[in-house]
């Protein structure tokens, strides 16, 4: 084998880990949510579920606070490789037990709960949140050309849950009619009762599987520290820079014109040396104009205060929908026209998300009005499924395949919208903004989602606002 052929086989493998490690980001979070149409029957919340998640979800952003913590005030106990091993087996672990507590309850306040899958989705949240701040920066152990795989590797969190979701199937529900005859009076009445069919496989393999995939993001992550192909690939370290006068000119005193300088890795920097430890990458003096002019070209490009109060509004109003209100009513929207539906519209709602980042990758939208004018469209087909939502259990067209299909379609492309947006806005930042921008980006991404999880939850479990139904129930028609 040629050198040539040995270095593609050798980055074709460290691809492949980097795609494993990749796709261990959120897909125990993906992975639940996916599987709650077959369990939500199965659990005392019933349609509430969703709202539970939603805020316990939140509150696993605890995780990445205590990251940014230890990484600020105490750097020195801080290994992220450590963190990294260790959330990984306790998401691993989560998923394991999973399979075998999801359905067990306890009474609190003499009301039975989920307290099993509560406390492990808890883990769950804390592991997957987490991720976002210790996988990424890990990634920049390595060269640049991984980072695009690592970022296919998320959306496979998202798209591999579902696909094994789709093959699950869901519990079907068949109205029977039945009758009764009193041996007493001899009088015979009639229903009509549910019965389920069991979908392919249960929710306990489901998670299992859950938990093989987690565990190989966990080896791919051993692989990419200790195998040699993986270091290979590594990324050289940061040079440092400097600053050193070049001229000794009196008339240019006081003009600020440096050359930059790369200092070696190691040795002396004394004057006596340094010509033999640096080299000089600054430009020559008579590029000083042309250099000028790119600088205020960049300067000009930059985000003003109006575009980032702008741009963050949007960014708050989408994930406050997105990640906090809908979900939380998401049965109430879809469990009226039957689990089938319910389960089609997580699923392929979930798959929308990773196929609209990679066209959000290759064509974002650079535009402040494009961007607008997609907020509008994910704000009315949100207000659509809100609507359905309120008007539980019987919503419109409620008994028409056009309201099921309608349904579907509205979630699938409310999904994609928002995600194109917030990518589109991401990559704005990243581009245009300041160095604190995406800091400021994520901020308020987690400051939408809370707030949007904490005002439905009460709207949904204090209030009663949302109204349900039972399988089979005619009220409807």
């Amino acid at each position: 084998m040629s050198k040539c052929e040995n270095f593609f086989s050798s980055a074709a493998i460290v691809h492949f880990l980097v795609l494993m490690f990749g796709a261990g980001a959120w897909i125990a979070v993906n992975g639940v949510w996916v599987e709650l149409p077959v369990i939500v029957y199965s659990t005392p919340e019933g349609w509430t579920l969703p709202s539970y998640l939603t805020v316990i979800l939140q509150i696993g952003n605890i995780g990445p606070v205590l990251v940014t913590v230890m990484q600020t005030f105490y750097p020195k106990y801080f290994h992220q490789n450590a963190m990294i091993y260790s959330i990984v087996g306790i998401g691993t672990l989560s998923c394991l037990l999973l399979s075998f507590f999801w359905d067990t309850t306890a009474f609190i306040a003499g009301q039975s709960r989920s307290v099993a899958l509560f406390a492990l989705w808890f883990c769950l949240s804390f592991v997957d949140c987490t991720s976002s701040v210790t996988f990424l920066p890990f990634m920049t152990t390595f060269q640049a050309l991984f980072l695009s795989t690592y970022f296919i590797g998320e959306g496979l969190s998202g798209l591999l849950p579902s696909i094994f979701a789709l093959a699950q199937g869901v519990q079907n529900v068949q109205c029977v009619n039945t009758s009764h005859t009193n041996a007493t009076t001899n009088v015979t009445t009639y229903s009509i009762v549910a019965e389920y069919e069991n979908a392919r496989f249960s929710a306990d393999i489901f998670f299992v599987l859950l938990c093989i995939m987690m565990l190989g993001c966990g080896m791919a992550f051993v692989l990419l520290n200790h195998l040699g192909v993986a270091q290979k690939f590594y990324a050289p370290p940061q040079p440092k820079y400097i600053k050193v006068k070049t001229t000794n000119n009196p008339d240019e005193e006081g003009t600020g014109f440096y050359n930059s300088v790369e200092m070696s890795s190691s040795g002396s920097t004394t004057p006596a040396n340094l010509d033999s430890r640096i080299s000089v990458i600054g430009k020559p003096e008579t590029d000083q104009s042309a250099s000028a002019t790119v600088l205020l070209s960049a300067k000009s490009n930059q985000l003003t205060r109006g575009n980032y109060a702008y741009l963050l509004v949007i960014i708050f109003f989408v994930n406050c929908i997105s990640n906090g209100a809908l979900p939380a009513v998401s049965s109430y929207s879809s469990l009226p026209y039957g689990s089938l539906a319910y389960h089609l519209s997580a699923c392929l709602g979930n798959m929308a998300n990773p196929v609209a980042c990679f066209i959000a990758v290759f064509l974002p939208m650079q535009s402040f009005v494009g961007n607008g004018v997609f907020t509008l469209i994910s704000a009315a087909l949100g207000s659509y499924l809100m609507l359905l939502a309120v008007q539980s259990p019987c919503p419109i067209l409620i008994n028409e395949t056009t309201g099921t299909v309608l349904m579907i379609l509205a979630q699938i492309l409310f999904v994609g919208s928002v995600s194109y947006i917030k990518i589109s806005i991401a990559q704005i930042f990243r581009s245009r903004g300041h160095k604190k921008s995406l800091i400021w980006y994520g901020a308020v991404v987690q400051a939408g989602s809370l707030i949007g999880a904490l005002i439905m939850f009460p709207m949904v479990n204090v209030y009663s606002l949302f109204i349900s139904s039972v399988p089979c129930d005619k009220s409807c028609f």
